[in-house]
């Protein structure tokens, strides 16, 4: 991206951090040989933001463009070169420097000091983050500097050129961070948290439902090209009986406000833009979910002059009357002329993707339980979600009733049941898979849209997304993130451009 913008932590500690999508911001000269002296009570909510405005920003928006929830507004321009499917090299450069440079390196320097003091509970959230962080980078990026990266310090071997892991060695890694936290992990400890634990404040006991979702999401990532470890890891953790996973409405995310310095970062970037409404809904998502009968459509996207109607994939070239399409609605930060969407949270780990997690584990015989009734309760967990639930009554209906003509049957209109609502409990495990991940993308609409690209590039579910119009790949569907200009230009260890459409390593699609 190439706008500006500023980005509030907690105004109770009364930190600002700014964070910038534009190169130049971020270009600041940093003696690698001098750590700065930062308590872990402002490096621990500095990490999360930092976290937060990559995967609320270029990552949503490259994800739900991909994902097909979201499409190139066709009255204006700003996001073309992604329906072409030809990104720049540049544009990925923010990105990256957040993950590495700023929450990268503020959690390095909280793991260090936290355990030099014994503060077990700050060391063991600083290294989930970074368990989540990196499996952000490589599923974007796929080989990535992992065991030499955020070496720089002359204490930690003053590393300037990490080399690049393999992705199977990052997920060996990710999959012992998140270990080495959940030993750590005691909600009992009387040293943890507050205020300035902008997630979950402190909440011990949450924090282990989240190494436990985020433990299943890893292993289940690798189901396609390495099931062998993916069986084990998962059978290991049930071993014991049923772990503890996040539930309805106990989402990881951080929440924002309308005040200045504090907004939703994709709203944010849009205020640089002069709140052009660049984003429009993509006929992908809103003809599927016409077609199910899915009120879901209120809580993500506002209508057009014409109700709920989206564009076709890249269709820029399309020739529209100005407001007769659907756009991301507020409740996602996607609507720029509403400024309620500045309050819009940034969700890195969810109830309903925990309940499809654990059902997917079933389904493929690596974990028991109930795949049925999990893949009711995240259908259940999305229609109830705190952040949308208030949603429907915007037009006149309540999320009960959303969710029970969905599953049931709408009396008010005489529709069916929707399709992908009803779990094919005597179909097969590709069948009922097909159903979970698809159930899934509905979910993350406009919330998660990294993550469901990158479990339909694992899984090839949805099966019914189009190629953009506008594709300058031969019809070739994206399968990665450009690895960014500055490590082309500044890591003599650069292993040299790989093509958007190369498959990363786990991705056998």
């Amino acid at each position: 991206m190439s706008i500006k913008y500023s980005l509030i932590t907690t105004a109770a500690l009364g930190i600002i951090i700014t964070s910038s999508s534009c190169k130049k911001y971020l270009d600041v000269n940093k003696n690698p040989n001098v750590a700065d002296t930062v308590t872990v009570d402002l490096l621990l909510p500095s990490a999360e933001v930092y976290i937060g405005s990559a995967m609320g920003v270029d990552l949503q928006i490259y994800g739900s463009i991909w994902g097909q929830y979201w499409t190139q507004n066709p009255n204006s321009s700003q996001y073309r070169t992604i329906e072409n499917y030809q990104p720049n090299s540049n544009d990925f450069n923010y990105s990256w420097g957040l993950f590495y440079n700023d929450a990268g390196s503020d959690l390095e320097k909280l793991i260090q000091s936290a355990a030099a003091q014994n503060k077990k509970q700050y060391e063991a959230i600083a290294l989930l983050l970074k368990a989540y962080e990196f499996q952000a980078i490589t599923d974007a990026w796929g080989d990535v500097p992992y065991t030499e990266a955020l070496k720089g310090l002359q204490s930690a071997g003053h590393i300037v050129n990490p080399h690049y892991d393999p992705q199977k060695t990052v997920y060996t890694g990710i999959l012992s961070l998140i270990d080495q936290a959940l030993g750590l992990i005691d909600p009992n400890d009387a040293i943890t948290p507050g205020g300035d634990d902008l997630i979950y404040g402190g909440n011990m006991s949450m924090w282990k439902k989240f190494a436990n979702t985020l433990k299943l999401r890893a292993l289940l990532r690798l189901s396609q090209k390495d099931p062998g470890t993916a069986q084990a890891g998962i059978a290991a953790m049930y071993a014991a009986g049923t772990p503890a996973f996040l539930d309805i409405n106990e989402d990881a995310e951080i929440k924002y406000t309308s005040t200045s310095g504090n907004k939703n970062p994709l709203y944010a970037e849009a205020v640089g833009l002069s709140l052009a409404q660049n984003l429009v809904a993509s006929q992908t998502c809103i003809d599927s979910m016409n077609s199910n009968n899915d009120y879901r459509v209120i809580p993500f996207y506002s209508p057009g002059s014409t109700g709920f109607v989206g564009i076709r994939q890249g269709n820029y070239n399309q020739i529209v009357a100005p407001g007769s399409y659907a756009i991301p609605s507020s409740y996602v930060g996607g609507d720029f002329q509403n400024p309620a969407s500045a309050t819009a949270p940034v969700k890195f780990l969810t109830g309903y993707e925990s309940k499809f997690l654990q059902a997917e584990a079933i389904v493929r015989g690596w974990a028991s339980g109930d795949a049925q009734q999990l893949f009711l309760d995240g259908i259940t967990a999305s229609f109830l979600d705190k952040d949308y639930v208030n949603s429907y009554a915007d037009y006149g209906t309540t999320a009960d009733y959303a969710l029970y003509a969905y599953l049931n049957g709408d009396s008010t209109s005489g529709a069916p049941p929707a399709y992908w609502g009803q779990y094919p409990a005597s179909g097969t495990a590709d069948q009922k898979i097909r159903h979970i991940i698809t159930q899934k993308w509905f979910c993350m609409c406009g919330n998660e849209g990294f993550e469901a690209w990158t479990e339909w590039r694992r899984t090839g579910y949805p099966d019914f997304f189009v190629v953009s119009t506008s594709n300058l790949t031969g019809g070739k569907f994206p399968r990665r993130f450009l690895y960014p200009f500055d490590e082309v230009t500044e890591n003599a260890n650069f292993p040299g451009i790989v093509p958007v459409t190369t498959p990363v390593w786990w991705d056998i699609h």
